[in-house]
């Protein structure tokens, strides 16, 4: 009698023992995919406002621009914007310039804030960010006078449809918060450094699309509206 019961009770704990190393395997995978972070958050399609209104009332320049930015984790936004710009002046000496072109640029922005719960009333983003950026363009530039020291006379120029690719990279900075639901706006300063020089006899351009007039067009301001899809 007694050697039946200790079968009964080897056989009881043997069987509850693989009855939870059965276990075992679902409740880990349960606990992962609990606590496993989601990575893709959504996507961010924004236009940039403030160079719209500026384009409305320059009667020399324009420039319009777009783009969209991945969130992954609420900490990097992979991001590709691109627009077209262009001007047609004539300078206070006489000589013109025109050009209209494409860009487009290409990089990545990092959110220095902490990430918000999922479910938090308001979203916002502090970042920080590099662009690598290029603009194919042809441009003109039209009644350049050429004196001629020695001889006391002068020559009038035109130099049509000069062709150039611009390659520059970008640090930008900004803020962007979420004003309604999944509706953002936000503004953004960037600093512009150009690769490369002009190539020797080549007649400079005074606007180039994407950077701006070339004297000033170092640093520029955003602000954009967009929505998170």
């Amino acid at each position: 009698m007694l050697r039946i019961l200790k079968y009964i009770i080897l056989l009881s704990a043997g069987c509850c023992c693989a009855g939870l190393f059965a276990q075992d395997p679902n409740a880990a995978e349960t606990a992962t995919q609990e606590t496993a972070p989601v990575v893709y958050r959504g996507l961010l399609v924004e236009a940039d406002a403030f160079s719209a209104v500026l384009s409305a009332v320059n009667r020399e320049t324009y420039s319009l621009e777009a783009g969209v930015r991945a969130n992954l984790l609420d900490k990097y936004f992979p991001a590709i914007e691109m627009g077209v710009a262009g001007a047609d002046r004539v300078s206070v000496n006489g000589y013109g310039f025109k050009t209209n072109g494409f860009f487009a640029r290409v990089g990545m922005d990092y959110n220095l804030l902490k990430p918000l719960p999922d479910d938090a009333r308001i979203h916002r983003y502090f970042f920080v960010g590099l662009r690598y950026a290029f603009s194919p363009f042809v441009y003109d530039v039209t009644d350049i006078r050429v004196d001629n020291g020695y001889w006391g006379e002068g020559e009038v120029k035109n130099y049509m449809d000069v062709s150039t690719v611009k390659h520059w990279m970008e640090v930008v900075g900004g803020l962007h918060v979420e004003v309604f639901r999944h509706f953002y706006m936000g503004w953004g300063l960037r600093w512009k450094i150009q690769f490369g020089t002009d190539a020797a006899g080549e007649v400079s351009p005074w606007f180039v699309p994407g950077i701006g007039i070339k004297s000033i067009g170092n640093v520029s301001f955003n602000y954009t509206v967009g929505y998170m899809f």
